[in-house]
């Protein structure tokens, strides 16, 4: 038997227009829906927490901590040292310290305690910490110390305290508010202890500078007629405490003005002529002064270089540097109230250092 099929080429099987459309509607309805489900996740608890602070500071002569979670004080904790562990879900930590400020003496203010701030990316444990005191009048504020729990030996941050009374052998070269240099010229000379100083004759062209770069004095100059040279001096090792007797014409420190006079030999180092020794050889003989004579002759000054320094030296208090960093964050209660690190009136007790940490 054979079964003939015949299909039936207008007989279509499939949706109508009309029933396309309302499959249509009701997805459209179901992803509307959903649009305002899919992102209302828990988010963990450690990303909706953010930004905080941590204060360690004194109150009169009791040491506080005290935590701010965004801008919400979990409340304030007398202790005898700050600890603090940083969240876990801190993405950085900032560390600001500041150390104590020293008190005044008689006539001028002491100077504030040194502030400094340290970034970091991570913390291995919890930070613990004792600021710095203020100096009674006429005594210098101590440092503020921070240091990891585990290892109290290393500090990862300090800051100095206030001196009650700046001295130019203390100066640093941040300290220096002016640099004046002038060259050496040979119609000029001078007697210092019967020893004559003759300038040079030297014009390469080129105007003398001086600059502060790195807590160094960098000094630009005519080393010779043709050539034009630099260097960086170290306030303290090149010039203060240098030896007496490595000096053909000694720096000038001028305590009242707050000024040192810098008499350049730069040709005696540059051919690494030991003077020290050199002068001990005729320091006690009657030689000694013909012989300084000479050389101060064959190796003559090449530049003479006048700083003058901002020694802090005021007839009031002066704030400390942190006070501004807290302005700026508009912080205004808690440790912005005692003023940390503030340097004392003439006479007067220095503020107690302090210690910030935001993340």
């Amino acid at each position: 038997m054979v079964i003939k099929l015949t299909l039936n080429r207008e007989k279509k099987a499939g949706f109508s227009l009309f029933e396309a459309c309302v499959v249509m509607l009701v997805v459209s309805i179901f992803l509307a829906v959903s649009a305002t489900v899919i992102p209302k996740r828990n988010k963990p608890k450690a990303e909706a927490e953010g930004h905080g602070r941590f204060e360690c500071y004194y109150r009169g002569n009791q040491l506080y901590q005290q935590m701010y979670q965004g801008t919400s004080s979990l409340g304030l904790q007398a202790v005898s040292e700050c600890r603090f562990n940083p969240p876990i879900y801190a993405k950085y930590i900032v560390i600001n310290v500041v150390g104590g400020g020293a008190g005044g003496t008689g006539g001028n203010g002491g100077e504030p305690g040194s502030f400094y701030s340290s970034f970091h990316t991570s913390a291995r444990a919890a930070f613990v910490m004792v600021p710095g005191k203020g100096g009674s009048s006429g005594v210098d504020g101590t440092a503020t110390s921070v240091y990891y729990e585990d290892d109290r030996g290393n500090p990862i941050v300090t800051a100095d305290g206030g001196k009650s009374k700046r001295e130019l052998r203390d100066a640093r070269a941040d300290d220096i508010k002016q640099c004046a240099i002038t060259e050496g010229s040979s119609t000029s000379s001078s007697d210092v202890g019967g020893v004559t100083y003759t300038g040079t004759d030297i014009a390469c062209g080129s105007i003398p500078l001086c600059e502060v770069i790195d807590n160094k004095i960098k000094v630009s100059y005519c080393f010779s007629a043709s050539l034009y040279k630099s260097k960086l001096l170290d306030l303290q090792n090149d010039i203060i405490l240098r030896s007496t007797d490595s000096w053909l014409r000694p720096p000038v420190l001028n305590e009242n003005e707050a000024t040192i006079t810098y008499y350049d030999q730069g040709l005696i180092d540059e051919y690494n002529i030991d003077l020290a020794a050199y002068m001990q050889t005729y320091k006690n003989t009657p030689y000694y002064q013909t012989v300084k004579t000479s050389l101060a002759t064959l190796y003559p000054t090449l530049f003479t270089m006048v700083l003058t320094f901002d020694l802090h030296r005021s007839n009031t208090v002066t704030p400390s540097l942190i006070m501004n960093y807290l302005e700026g964050m508009g912080i205004t209660e808690g440790i912005a109230e005692y003023k940390p690190g503030q340097g004392g009136a003439p006479g007067g007790a220095g503020n107690n250092g302090a210690v910030l940490i935001t993340w």
